[in-house]
């Protein structure tokens, strides 16, 4: 079964926050491993999943 969205960018918001990027790299990291995953995925397009989805990526699963 393929991941959704919200635990792709919360998979790559956990690694980057725990390799101590801020917020922003954080985001930046989210959109570059959905461009990853999905070739055809244009970067504003992750760009706008990302912003839209990070403020549910739950604290709970980053603090893990």
């Amino acid at each position: 079964m393929d991941p959704s969205l919200i635990e792709i960018i919360t998979t790559a918001v956990r690694t980057s926050r725990r390799a101590g990027l801020s917020a922003g790299e954080q985001r930046d990291a989210a959109q570059a491993v959905l461009v990853a995953m999905v070739p055809s995925l244009a970067p504003a397009i992750a760009q706008l999943i990302v912003d839209q989805l990070y403020p549910f990526v739950p604290e709970a699963e980053i603090a893990a």
